[in-house]
């Protein structure tokens, strides 16, 4: 059966565990009990998330994605105020606004923020001068999942020498789940850089 563009993006914004299972593989979603759930974890939506669908605790290669630590350690708790600078170096207050990670790219750590559930880029790059935020993702961690979910849907196409029309098509559909260049700094440098590395490598 042909997945239509509509169908695409409606999975895209709010994927569930058997249309990830079918872009990830079976048993590939990381599925904590409730109560496995860090507390200062507060939006609703990101503990209903993780409960009840699950995120991919895969590596791929081809993104340079890594959350295979999730089932062993769990989610990274840290003080985003603290990695993002908005911390000044005297500020001995108490954290109060904490992220989850739930993945790398290579060295961006995808950080889920506590209260919200919105998903911002950690670059430890920058960190030390205090400019370790790397950008916007997403609004929520579902989008965030299903856009990567897209993405490794299409990974055969873009290693296989189509890497032009499905990186186009991911493109567009990413946009139409409201993701597009204008909403998330993540897909841009990644787009950007999965063109430098397949399109060349296409089908003549």
């Amino acid at each position: 059966m042909t997945t239509t563009d509509a169908e695409l993006t409606a999975a895209v914004r709010n994927p569930d565990a058997a249309w990830l299972e079918s872009c990830f593989g079976p048993g590939t979603l990381w599925r904590p009990e409730p109560a496995a759930l860090p507390e200062r974890l507060t939006s609703k939506e990101a503990r209903a998330f993780l409960t009840e669908v699950g995120v991919p605790a895969v590596e791929l290669d081809f993104l340079g994605f890594d959350a295979t630590k999730l089932p062993e350690r769990g989610m990274w708790e840290a003080d985003l105020d603290e990695l993002f600078g908005e911390r000044t170096p005297d500020d001995d207050t108490p954290p109060s606004n904490w992220g989850y990670c739930v993945g790398t790219f290579d060295d961006q750590h995808l950080m889920v923020a506590g209260d919200t559930g919105a998903v911002r880029v950690y670059d430890p790059n920058g960190w030390d001068h205090g400019s370790g935020y790397g950008g916007r993702a997403a609004d929520s961690l579902p989008e965030v999942i299903g856009a990567l979910g897209l993405l490794a849907r299409l990974e055969g196409r873009i290693r296989g020498g189509d890497a032009r029309a499905a990186l186009d098509e991911f493109a567009a559909l990413v946009a139409a789940a409201g993701q597009g260049p204008d909403e998330s700094d993540l897909w841009v440098g990644l787009l950007e850089n999965l063109r430098e590395e397949y399109e060349d490598l296409d089908e003549g």
